[in-house]
């Protein structure tokens, strides 16, 4: 019989990455190409991309003709690493580190290191 004491979870873990954010792959089987953030995984610091970056699974599928779907083959998006992905730079268009400023309301923004290009602030 599995424990009912449930295990700590880990603290939130900070990215520096967004939903919507314009990004380049640094290692991998697409390095150097672009695509857009989808959905981030901070737990398992992961993101989802979408573009000429994006990755996609196989999977083979078997007919259901009782539930009527189709068999073949699916393509599903891979998640990849955080480390994996930075951050584009508008002014530059090259990959950018970022670091972490309080603007004049108290609200924290992201600035590219080397260009100094303030990354707006969305609001959910």
């Amino acid at each position: 019989m599995p424990s009912r004491i449930k295990k700590p979870q880990p603290a939130l873990v900070k990215c520096h990455l967004r939903t919507g954010d314009r990004i380049v792959v640094l290692s991998g089987k697409t390095k150097g190409k672009t695509g857009t953030v989808i959905k981030i995984m901070p737990r398992v610091q992961r993101a989802l991309v979408d573009g000429e970056a994006a990755i996609y699974d196989t999977r083979h599928k078997k007919p259901n003709p009782q539930a009527n779907q189709e068999g073949g083959r699916q393509q599903k998006l891979r998640a990849l690493h955080v480390s994996k992905l930075a951050l584009l730079d508008p002014t530059t268009n090259k990959p950018t580190r970022v670091r972490h400023q309080k603007d004049d309301a108290g609200n924290t923004i992201r600035v590219a290191v080397k260009s100094g290009h303030r990354f707006p602030v969305r609001t959910l």
